[in-house]
């Protein structure tokens, strides 16, 4: 057998690296441009630096967005043999968090490096890596690595590394792109909100200024009795109306898609005492504004409802797509109700009509079913591109 040309193999071998280094982009920059959220991206491309790299775990941390040195781990992948766990959180010093992660070069450490920051591996790493992403001269995320073994960065893997370490800077500007595009509908949904509040608020008043009144009369024992309890009944309402309200309009919007929303939403309630089950919602679905704060909305009013009103032993709730169009259900297995029977916004029963303002708002509907003693079912269907 003939030997080939001098040379040959470290041309293949350089060939080679090229071409694993390409299809390594060319799979992240699909990525990109899919429907996939931040956490698809961040995992493709963390898996990816892990490959090229040949480390044993690489980590995605993003800034607590209050202009502090301090990052929250998102997203992780790591080799299956994996050892070294990360923190959940890491912390720079001032000084090093200017001179080296706001360089925006990767850097290699063969030492434990905590002159930067205490190591972040557990057990603490001897060879691991910092690539700090840039977007607009700040810094949007910082991505660490360790390996078992020293870190040798040719030609071709820093130019992978750093072609990768783009696309995740733009998926992370794009992401937080559309969590300001929610918020801002959110805000239009909150003043929306701060005024029915104001309205419910002013109802609950009005009775109890009225019972008050009587009271100030008084009446017989029989009528003082009935009228304190509606007093009390009305001063509860109020009560409930501000402190649940106060709730949405603080909230905050996560990062990830409606699918976070959702199970974010749920743990709430299920803090409160409430079972919620989520049936099906997909991890990572990306909607437009609207559609975003109309699930959200309906959601918080279903499941408020429920509480307030079912006597529930269990929720369910799923999220769906199918032909263009999303569908929310919430059932419960609560005590129903006569729909045709439901009291109207003058009695302070707002509840249903905010929910069927959303969805028209958003271009969907909002249908009820429930029958006594056989639970309520709230259906949001909404489309979506």
């Amino acid at each position: 057998m003939s030997a080939g040309p001098p040379g040959a193999g470290i041309a293949d071998s350089l060939a080679a690296d090229v071409a694993a280094g390409l299809g390594a982009i060319g799979r992240v920059a699909g990525a990109l441009v899919s429907a996939s959220t931040l956490q698809d991206l961040a995992e493709q491309g963390l898996a990816e630096m892990r490959d090229v790299l040949d480390v044993e775990v690489a980590s995605l941390y993003l800034p607590d967005g209050e202009g502090r040195p301090l990052l929250h781990r998102y997203a992780t992948a790591a080799r299956g043999d994996a050892i070294v766990q990360l923190a959940p959180e890491v912390v720079f010093d001032e000084l090093a968090w200017r001179l080296a992660v706001a360089a925006g070069a990767p850097l290699i450490f063969h030492e434990e490096g905590s002159w930067l920051i205490d190591n972040p591996f557990q057990p603490a790493a001897r060879f691991w890596l910092m690539l700090p992403l840039h977007s607009k001269q700040a810094v949007v995320g910082v991505v660490l690595a360790a390996s078992r073994q020293r870190i040798e960065l040719g030609t071709t893997g820093a130019r992978v590394l750093a072609l990768i370490g783009d696309l995740l800077t733009a998926g992370i500007t794009t992401a937080r792109l559309r969590q300001a595009l929610r918020q801002t509908e959110l805000e239009r949904e909150r003043a929306r909100l701060a005024a029915l509040v104001h309205d419910g608020l002013a109802q609950d008043l009005a009775l109890a200024s009225r019972e008050l009144a009587l009271l100030d009369t008084d009446p017989p024992p029989d009528i003082a009795q009935a009228s304190f309890e509606r007093l009390h009944a009305a001063v509860i309402s109020a009560h409930t109306t501000v402190r649940e309200r106060l709730k949405d309009l603080v909230s905050t919007v996560p990062l990830g898609g409606i699918g976070t929303a959702v199970g974010e939403i749920c743990e709430q309630f299920e803090g409160r005492g409430m079972v919620v089950r989520i049936r099906h919602c997909p991890d990572h679905l990306q909607v437009a504004p609207a559609t975003h704060a109309a699930v959200v909305r309906v959601l918080s009013e279903a499941l408020t409802n429920v509480e307030k009103h079912a006597g529930a032993l269990a929720v369910d709730v799923s999220l769906t797509v199918e032909d263009e169009r999303l569908t929310l259900g919430v059932a419960d297995d609560g005590a129903g109700f006569d729909v045709g029977q439901v009291p109207g916004p003058m009695s302070g029963h707002l509840g249903i009509m905010l929910m069927r303002e959303r969805a028209e708002a958003a271009g969907g509907t909002v249908c009820l079913t429930s029958q006594a003693n056989g639970g309520t079912l709230v259906r949001l269907q909404l489309p979506i591109e």
